[in-house]
């Protein structure tokens, strides 16, 4: 039971530590310098998509929701294991 036990806590570690990583990414990334480098790289017509504002808020949002459900994650209580306590 105690190998469970740990295995979940690992677990719920990794899967922090990715909501954080990659909610963080998302929510900054589009209005950094890298992102502008990007779109110069790109065909026109993507770069024109990709440079729209309306384009990097939809991603920076999908950050703040990675954000949102560490958030979420964090503050509930933790769930009964199945099969007992």
């Amino acid at each position: 039971m105690l190998f469970v036990r740990a295995i979940r806590v690992i677990a719920m570690v990794i899967y922090a530590t990715y909501l954080t990583n990659v909610g963080l990414l998302l929510l900054l990334l589009p209005w950094s310098e890298g992102w502008t480098r990007f779109v110069l790289l790109v065909p026109t017509g993507v770069a024109m998509i990709l440079d729209a504002p309306v384009f990097r808020g939809m991603v920076s949002a999908f950050g703040f929701l990675h954000l949102a459900l560490l958030i979420g994650e964090l503050l509930s209580p933790p769930r009964p294991m199945p099969g007992g306590s």
